[in-house]
């Protein structure tokens, strides 16, 4: 709760900051993310569309907020136990641009929150002539902090990103890992303002 807190202050912080600048940009795209370790031995890949928002604040920085809601596609051997799964990555960063403000080679780096929803599948035990018992189709879903690091390239209306995301463990979870995933993320970009 701490961390939602937190990153709708960022996100406050950067919408207020552009509401003065000149040259804010709004980004309409796709996110591609392509799971690694534990994670990717669930599912596959995630895709869905993507939308962010940039507020330059000097020179070669800007200050970043991105959320995409990413459908995540079942490995073939979990496909009886997991019905769908999808997340919710919301981040906000600094982007820093190696040549000019908003064009070029840039790095990123970002924090926030994903949130996860998974459903399961209603699973069925018939015993022979003693029982038949039903798991019912449940819904479980978290939200964890998350960070990013990333490149990518920015022309006059497309960015191009590439970036690692590492999900916080839940705590309630003995032993659990960071989730972690390869992100694409392909955008048009608006100008808003001056």
């Amino acid at each position: 709760m701490k961390m939602k807190k937190i990153v709708l202050s960022l996100a406050a912080v950067a919408f207020t900051l552009g509401a003065m600048a000149q040259s804010n940009q709004l980004s309409l795209g796709v996110d591609l993310a392509l799971p690694m370790g534990d994670f990717g031995d669930a599912y596959s890949l995630g895709v869905g569309p993507a939308v962010g928002f940039e507020v330059p604040v000097g020179d070669n920085l800007g200050v970043t907020v991105q959320v995409a809601y990413d459908i995540l596609m079942v490995k073939s051997d979990l496909s009886d136990f997991i019905k769908s799964a999808s997340m919710i990555p919301a981040q906000v960063g600094l982007k820093y641009y190696f040549m000019d403000q908003q064009e070029g080679f840039y790095g990123h780096g970002q924090l926030g929150i994903h949130a996860s929803s998974v459903k399961s599948e209603e699973i069925t035990i018939s015993i022979p002539g003693l029982a038949t018992i039903t798991t019912p189709s449940e819904t479980t879903s978290s939200t964890n902090f998350s960070w990013a690091i990333g490149a990518g390239y920015q022309m006059e209306k497309l960015d191009i990103g590439i970036r690692y995301n590492s999900i916080s463990p839940d705590s309630d979870i003995d032993g659990a890992k960071a989730s972690s995933y390869i992100g694409l993320r392909v955008a048009y970009l608006l100008p808003i303002g001056g």
